[in-house]
This record gives structure tokens, C-alpha cells and sequence, in this order.
């Protein structure tokens, strides 16, 4: 797992401080406590565990350790009372302008109908076997690389849904491991306050199969669509993970590599190329 990491780390750019995250359920206690991962110290919200994973951190959890409700209840376990799952409650909340799109919404809800005792939630790197669910915080160029690494493989990404409500909770890890499919979030306001996250991330999902074909994807996508200078970036990251990589610079499907000057338009200014002091 740690070689196909550090691969997606060298064909996409990252925060040094944000490692790929996987989200595995665990079905019975004996699993849980066969489990060699230290227990959650205290109550946190769903994705400030998810938050810790980004920077280094594993745990494991059960529904005790879940302090916020709402995630308790769309990952299964526990049930959403009558006025949540009707939308009475986010709409008396004033979170959307209609008690019928609060139901709406509500009745859209990704919410998982499984028995699971806990969960694990740590770097990827750290599983020796597929995770139920992969995260990726990144910016939205990244974002952007990983639905073109979907695509090569998978066509359009037909169960994307969001609604900045429940961003990593509901819409990352329910919603994905619900549809077995990629989706997006801009995250919510609870996670962007309780987990601090940037203003420029934002959260990508997939189930944890999908993974090869991900990587694969950005592999022979490289050429594609990335422009000289996020090439050469590339290289600079392959050589620093000791990554295999084939790039051709000065080539790509849009004939951008030197941007729009290639094509022509006035006052369009050259992106610089890297120099020794960029090091």
C-alpha cells in the first residue's frame, strides 16, 4: 500500500501536512478487538478523526467515541429520529427556504443500513488490505485530476451529489461507500469550523477498489493533461519518492504546455520555468 501511495503522491500534488485517508468498517467486537490500533481517547466529532488521519494519526472507533449525531446516524450507528429524517428539524433550523425541499433533501440522505461495531480510520498507507472508503483533501486542480483519472477508466461520474451539508461525513464517506462510486464535496460549515480545514480544500471519496484504476488513471493521464511546468514538479516529486515516471514535455491534448501563446492570443505572458533557486 505504501508504494501505491507514494505513487498518487508523486502524480498529484498534495499539502505536505495531508496524507490520503482510508475509512474501514469493522463488523463484530472480536474484530475490534483484534484490531492492533489504539481506541479513540475521547468523543470527537466524525471528522476531526478524519482531520487527525490527514496528518499522521490512526484510530479506532466506535459509536461511543462519535460525539456529533448527525454523522452517528448517517454512518449507521444509530437512527435519525422522525423530525430529522422528515427535514422538520434542518427546516425549523432555517437551513433551507421550504419544508418540502428540507424533505427533499432529507429523504436524500445517504444513510447507511448496516450492522457495524466500529471503524478505522487512519493514512492510508498505514492498511495492508483496501479500506472501505478513500479520502483525498486537496485544492481543486487536484480534485480536477483525480474525476480525469475516474473518467479514463470509468466514464462519467453519474452519482456526484453535494449540497455543502454533512461534507465528510454523509457526502464523502456514506454517500461513497452507499453508491460504491466517486464523490465530491465542498464539505460544510460544521467540518470547516469543528476540523479547520483550508478554505481552498476540498474533499474527494471513493471506495477503496476503485483505487487501482485511480492510480492507473493518473498514470497514463499524466501526459494528457498536465502542462510543462506541473511536469516538471512531477519529476521533482518521482525523483524525491524513488517513483518510475515517463513524461513528454512540450506535449499534451490541448497544446498548452506553453499556454494560450501557443494559440496565438495577445498580452497572454508565459508561465516561468523552473530555475535552480525554485528548488
Amino acid at each position: 500500500m505504501k508504494k501505491k501511495v507514494l505513487e498518487i503522491q508523486t502524480f498529484i500534488e498534495l499539502e505536505k501536512d495531508r496524507k490520503i485517508v482510508g475509512v474501514d468498517f469493522i463488523q463484530t467486537r472480536n474484530e475490534y478487538e483484534d484490531c492492533d490500533l489504539d481506541e479513540a481517547t475521547h468523543q470527537m466529532f466524525f471528522c476531526m478523526m478524519v482531520k487527525a488521519a490527514t496528518i499522521g494519526h490512526g484510530m479506532k472507533v466506535t459509536k461511543k467515541h462519535i460525539y456529533c449525531s448527525a454523522a452517528s446516524e448517517v454512518l449507521g450507528f444509530s437512527m435519525p429520529n422522525e423530525d430529522v429524517k422528515s427535514g422538520r428539524r434542518q427546516y425549523e433550523r432555517n437551513m433551507y427556504c421550504s419544508e418540502k425541499i428540507a424533505q427533499y433533501v432529507a429523504e436524500g440522505t445517504p444513510y447507511l443500513n448496516h450492522s457495524v461495531y466500529g471503524m478505522v480510520i487512519q493514512p492510508l498507507e498505514k492498511y495492508e488490505k483496501l479500506p472501505d472508503v478513500v479520502m483525498i483533501f486537496c485544492k481543486p486542480y487536484t480534485a480536477m485530476r483525480i474525476i480525469q483519472s475516474y473518467t479514463y477508466y470509468f466514464g462519467y461520474a453519474k452519482n456526484i451529489i453535494f449540497s455543502g451539508m454533512g461534507g465528510v461525513c454523509s457526502e464523502l464517506m456514506a454517500r461513497s461507500y452507499k453508491n460504491q462510486d466517486i464523490n465530491v464535496s465542498f464539505l460544510c460549515s460544521g467540518t470547516r469550523f469543528a476540523s479547520e480545514w483550508r478554505d481552498c480544500e476540498v474533499g474527494i471519496a471513493f471506495p477503496g477498489k476503485m483505487l487501482d484504476a485511480i492510480l492507473d488513471g493518473l498514470r497514463n493521464t499524466l501526459n494528457t493533461f498536465e502542462p510543462d511546468d506541473k511536469k516538471q514538479y512531477i519529476d521533482l516529486r518521482a525523483k524525491e519518492n524513488d517513483v518510475e515516471v515517463v513524461l513528454d514535455f512540450g506535449n499534451n491534448y490541448h497544446e498548452s504546455s506553453i499556454g494560450v501563446a501557443k494559440l496565438g492570443v495577445k498580452g497572454y505572458r508565459r508561465k516561468k520555468t523552473l530555475r535552480k533557486k525554485d528548488f
